[in-house]
């Protein structure tokens, strides 16, 4: 308990602050009382997070599961404002300490208070599985409260479990769990299982007085999660089978947490326990706190009573005498630079020989707060999700700097972001465009990003809707917006032409750009009830020529080769004998807009997923199994294999073939054979199937397979799972956010997305 500095809140919504009690990753936790004196526990936002529309979207949702989960061992939400300057919620005050004072100070705890503890936190992440069906990851030794009534659950989430929390450009929020479970290392998004491991680390930090997974390198611990077996040998023996299914690695080998509760305390554990259930100097240093509290100015205690009568779940207290409240500070231009966090050091009272004096900020003991960071796991609110450039350290490299080596990270976990970028108005229009050192990206407006560090560099609202972007040359960019051609620079977003869709035909509709290669970009339109295929040169701003399109003629799928366009359409006549109109390819000249060729290959349908390899073969999934046709000849080359389930879009890369299937399945041909060369999973456990799209990256290394779920990076040459990737804790489960997608920015690159947030992912 600590006196209030001039920085901090006198009052929040109805409470007047006395003092603080204790600081989170995310917030600081005070001791206030209202204008009937009863002492509260007000949490409050910390004010560097409170400006950011995700973390206020997130407090809102926390503060709503509060009041859902209220009851044993859960306390009643008095009031919340989530709205005001600074978010705050108020619960009954209790005198108590964390679980990480309670082991500092009296080490590992007895058996009887740790079952008594694991029970009350089984019963409780029971009850907020049924209500919410998701993890609840509100668990830490820092959150975790120990009162003489019993042990008490104060976080409701991830801002609550935080272990650090950073404001960054653009309204971003970054927060880091203080825990990894190996379904998190494999880059899963926890589900309610992880709960129950993340409960098997605190009971066995309890009992032990160290973590299960702390003995040997901190930068090895998510190794050691993922593949080791858990130390129990400080835990005693009665203890150890239930911890060590609770700490299985496979999710579904874990018990639920009724089991758990159950086998803890078979008679169940009573609303209110007697006062021996906590060690005597644990006891001893809570009654301490109580006596502090009720010294304060204007508080009343009365004992610490979590359940008063008039506290029922949403009840509202006597509010306060009005007084001016501190005027909240002016928001910046821009966010403040994300901050280096350290773990706070553990408040100690003032009354000097107290029991509470000799804990100590020495967390040794503690689980490692940095776990996820190694893990590259960063959870924000909403869309809104960060990562700074360096790892932690604030400060970006400049223009001219020399790149410094990154550490390794541990095998087999997702790789920590270079940067991430939220799109201004929470929506992107198409495909980014990466030129030279710049990102730009199409959304509500149109934005430059710098490549290296993630920070915006321009924003043009007025080119809102410009996308489908091509290079135009070395300094300008080419997009088409609602209305016009758009001409821009790329290092300021400065319009330098438009040409209005008008100009080129009188009611011409927004052109779809089907291909682009040098100069010459080629896209189709409608003019009345007619449409054509244009060849456009994007330096002279001149149509080169007009194709009309015939009835099925919709060039979705068009590629420049070999001084060709090479398109298809549905046959005219489907060949004698076939059972279905079959896909036509044919070329025009990119000069003239004629004819040159029409083929049929094999038994390929004009929906049938095709692309063209540099040297001439075109792929297919046909016939059941990926096919190799000779484009000039049309003779099959290769097919692998028969009867094989259906196949995505195939990318061919340096010679070899990567193909997904309709599951989890990605494999490497040979291009000139389509022998193969190897067979790699996502692990994506559904059952149903799904869209996965493959990208090699630059360098030839890396292959990188992209579905609605996750980005899984395979060695590009064994086929060996590297790594995987989610935007794991953004909310949009109403939005169709499709397929994760990715463009190659640089040999050792990639840019994902997934809805509006994308992130810079090493692949080398």
């Amino acid at each position: 308990m600590e006196a209030l500095t001039a920085e901090e809140p006198r009052e929040l919504g109805p409470y007047r602050m006395r003092a603080r009690l204790r600081e989170t990753g995310t917030a600081r936790v005070y001791l206030a009382h209202g204008a009937d004196g009863r002492g509260v526990s007000v949490t409050a936002a910390r004010p560097d997070l409170a400006a950011l529309p995700a973390f206020r979207s997130r407090f809102r949702d926390e503060a709503r599961a509060a009041e859902r989960l209220a009851g044993p061992w859960v306390a009643p939400v008095l009031a919340t404002g989530p709205e005001e300057w600074l978010p705050w919620l108020a619960t009954p005050f209790a005198a108590a300490l964390t679980l990480a004072e309670a082991v500092a100070l009296a080490g590992p705890l007895p058996e009887a208070t740790v079952r008594t503890l694991g029970a009350a936190l089984a019963t409780t992440l029971e009850r907020a599985h049924s209500v919410t069906g998701a993890a609840f990851q509100g668990l830490g030794a820092d959150v975790v409260l120990l009162t003489a009534d019993g042990p008490l659950v104060t976080a409701f989430g991830v801002l609550g479990g935080a272990s650090a929390a950073s404001a960054g450009e653009g309204g971003r929020l970054g927060v880091t769990v203080g825990y990894l479970t190996p379904e998190q290392v494999a880059g899963e998004k926890p589900g309610p299982a992880a709960d129950v491991f993340m409960l098997g680390m605190l009971l066995t930090y309890a009992a032990g007085g160290a973590g299960p997974f702390d003995a040997g390198p901190a930068d090895a611990a998510a190794h050691r999660i993922a593949h080791s077996v858990p130390d129990l040998t400080p835990v005693p023996a009665a203890l150890r089978p239930l911890l060590g299914r609770c700490l299985a690695k496979t999710p579904g080998s874990r018990p639920s947490p009724a089991e758990v509760a159950a086998e803890l305390v078979p008679g169940g554990v009573d609303a209110v326990l007697p006062d021996a259930w906590l060690p005597p100097g644990v006891a001893t240093a809570i009654a301490e706190r109580a006596a502090q509290a009720r010294e304060l100015p204007g508080v009343t205690l009365g004992g610490t009573v979590l359940w008063p009568a008039d506290a029922a779940p949403g009840a509202a207290p006597v509010p306060a005498a009005p007084q001016a409240a501190p005027a909240p500070p002016p928001a910046p231009e821009t966010a403040p630079p994300l901050p280096t966090w350290s773990p706070p050091a553990i408040p100690t009272p003032s009354t000097p020989g107290s029991p509470l004096s000799r804990i100590t900020a020495d967390r040794r003991s503690l689980l490692t707060a940095g776990l996820a960071s190694i893990a590259g796991l960063a959870l924000g609110a909403g869309a809104v999700l960060a990562f700074d450039g360096d790892g932690g350290d604030s400060k970006s490299p400049a223009v001219d700097a020399k790149p410094v080596a990154r550490p390794q990270p541990v095998p087999g976990t997702p790789p920590t972001a270079r940067w991430g970028y939220a799109v201004p108005g929470g929506k992107l229009l198409g495909t980014p465009l990466v030129q030279g050192a710049v990102l730009v990206v199409p959304g509500a407006a149109l934005t430059g990003v710098d490549l290296r560090t993630g920070k915006q560099l321009w924003n043009r609202p007025e080119l809102a809707g410009v996308a489908q972007l091509q290079p135009a040359d070395a300094e300008l960019a080419f997009g088409a917006g609602p209305t016009d051609f758009i001409w821009f620079a790329v290092a300021d977003g400065s319009i330098r032409q438009k040409v209005a869709y008008t100009s080129l035909a009188p009611g011409m509709s927004t052109p779809e750009v089907r291909a682009h290669e040098d100069t010459t970009v080629w896209f189709t339109a409608t003019v009345g009830k007619d449409s054509a295929l244009y060849a456009y040169d994007i330096t002279h701003r001149t149509v080169l020529w007009r194709r009309p399109l015939g009835r099925g003629e919709t060039f979705e799928w068009a590629t420049p080769y070999g001084g060709q366009l090479i398109s298809r359409r549905p046959a005219a006549s489907p060949p004698k004998g076939a059972k279905q109109v079959l896909g036509e390819f044919f070329a025009v000249d990119p000069k003239t807009g004629k004819d040159v060729w029409s083929r049929t290959y094999g038994s390929v349908l004009p929906t049938d997923p095709a692309v063209l390899t540099p040297d001439g073969t075109l792929l297919t999934q046909a016939g059941g199994g990926l096919q190799a046709f000779d484009l000039t000849t049309t003779n099959p080359r290769w097919q692998h294999p028969k009867g094989k389930a259906a196949y995505g879009t195939p990318v061919s890369d340096k010679g070899v073939v990567y193909v997904p299937d309709n599951g989890t399945q990605v494999t490497a041909l040979g291009a000139a054979d389509g022998q193969q060369r190897w067979a790699g999973t996502t692990d994506l456990a559904l059952g149903t199937p799904v869209e996965t799209r493959t990208v090699a990256g630059a360098s030839g290394r890396t292959l990188l397979a992209l579905d609605p779920f996750q980005v899984t990076a395979f060695d590009a040459a064994s086929g060996e799972r590297l790594w995987k990737f989610q935007d794991a804790g953004t909310k949009e489960e109403s939005a169709d956010r499709g397929v994760y997608r990715a463009v190659v920015a640089g040999a050792d690159t990639a840019v994902v997305w997934h809805g509006a947030t994308l992130y810079a992912l090493p692949v080398s």
